[in-house]
This record gives C-alpha cells, sequence and structure tokens, in this order.
C-alpha cells in the first residue's frame, strides 16, 4: 500500500462487532425508517444529479439504490468485511454503485469527490483517527465540494435523550411496544457491553468546528440530524483555501 493508505484500517473490536450479527435495529420497521429518513435527508443535500457522492461506513445502505438513481456516481466506503460483502453482492450489476474499503481511498484522484458523507461514525473513532479522516477528506474533495458529519454525540449527551429519542421515533412510526421491550435487551447486548468498555468519542459544536477548520474547513452546524435523535449534531463543512 502507499503511503496515503489511512493508518486506521485495522483489526479492532468495534470492527469485529460490526463484522458479527448486529441488533441495533428494534425491528424491521425501525431499520426501514432509519435507512429511508437518513437517505432522504442526503439526497436533499445531493444537489448535482452528476455529482460523486462517497458514503462513508453505510452500513446496510438499505436506500442507497435511490441515492445513486440521484447522483452521477455512488461509492460506499465500509470497513467491516461482512457489510461490505453484502453491499459488494447487492449493487454487483449497479455501474454507478462502487463498493470499497478504506484503504482503496488511497487510490481515489485528488479532488474527484462532491459530497463526502460520514454520518453515525465519527463516535467509533479515536480523535487522532478522525483527523486522519478529515485530511483524506480534504484531499478528496473538489474546491467547491462538501463534507457531511452527521450523528455526532455532543459531551454532556445522556442515556436518556437517547431513550427518549428513540421512543418519539417508534411512537411516530408505530413500533413503541417493540422498542420499549427491545430497551431492555439492549441494556445485556453486545454493544452495550462494548460500548461501555470502549466508549465513544464525543464531540461539542466549538470542539468539531475547530477539528474541521484544522484539517482546512469552514463548517456549520446544521439544524437538523441525518439521524433520528435531534440532540446529536450534523455539520456540512467546505473546503477552504
Amino acid at each position: 500500500m502507499g503511503s496515503r493508505t489511512p493508518q486506521w484500517v485495522r483489526p479492532s473490536d468495534w470492527l469485529d462487532f460490526w463484522n458479527g450479527a448486529q441488533h441495533l435495529y428494534v425491528n424491521d420497521r425501525h431499520r426501514e425508517v432509519h435507512f429511508r429518513d437518513t437517505s432522504a435527508r442526503i439526497l436533499a443535500l445531493a444537489r448535482d444529479p452528476g455529482a460523486h457522492l462517497l458514503d462513508y461506513g453505510p452500513g446496510e445502505a438499505t436506500y442507497a439504490d435511490q441515492i445513486a438513481a440521484a447522483v452521477g456516481r455512488l461509492t460506499l466506503c465500509e470497513a467491516a468485511d461482512q457489510p461490505r460483502r453484502k453491499l459488494a453482492a447487492r449493487f454487483a450489476g449497479n455501474p454507478k454503485v462502487h463498493v470499497v474499503q478504506p484503504a482503496a481511498l488511497a487510490e481515489l484522484v485528488d479532488s474527484s469527490v462532491d459530497l463526502m458523507v460520514v454520518n453515525s461514525v465519527v463516535q467509533y473513532l479515536r480523535r487522532d483517527e478522525l483527523r486522519q479522516l478529515l485530511v483524506l477528506a480534504r484531499r478528496l474533495l473538489t474546491p467547491d465540494g462538501r463534507l457531511v458529519i452527521g450523528d455526532v454525540i455532543p459531551r454532556r449527551a445522556s442515556v436518556i435523550s437517547e431513550v427518549a429519542a428513540i421512543l418519539r421515533l417508534a411512537s411516530r412510526e408505530r413500533f413503541l411496544v417493540a422498542a420499549v421491550a427491545s430497551l431492555v435487551v439492549t441494556a445485556f447486548s453486545p454493544y452495550s457491553r462494548i460500548r461501555a468498555r470502549l466508549g465513544l468519542s464525543r464531540y461539542d459544536e466549538a470542539d468539531m468546528v475547530a477539528l474541521l477548520g484544522a484539517a482546512g474547513f469552514a463548517a456549520v452546524r446544521q439544524p437538523f440530524n441525518l439521524s433520528h435523535n435531534p440532540a446529536r449534531l450534523t455539520f456540512v463543512a467546505t473546503p477552504h483555501a
């Protein structure tokens, strides 16, 4: 691999978790709503039908076909082997969708990405890993490109606010009973055990804006979050000279 290979590409507890059978969603309805709403917000940001959109850490990306139809090229960059293989098999016949691992981003041409989305990812990266990702994003984005970082957890976010957010969503989308039962199960799940051991990275608005500024971006917090929890933060950043 060349000198531009991201140094955070390595085995980790979180990667092992994402490679296994995760139970992050209450049920199929919850999964559907999550990807439906997140994809709709991403589509609202994808203004150019000829754009190259890079989704870093897309997970199952169940609505990626709709996003691909609205842009010129969609690159799905997934670090976990199992989800990446499933994505590659699903989109094998779609010439607009390219499924890659993070190391492959080193081969992308400078200034070749118009919109880069990093949603619900930075909480699983150390601060130095996030800095490396921002340096990569700065290299890949066109001069008028945009970096969207979503679902950032503020330092003072509480478990109570997370529970309230999922219950509000469940009530609105009619899977409340299943959500209440799932919260009990989640408390004893592998995700909760790994989260308790490793923790999650947290950034307040000023901290994230400063990190982005140091990487060569001008960043603005958005009035919405890409995912369902309004207590979490989303930023849109553009390269500056």
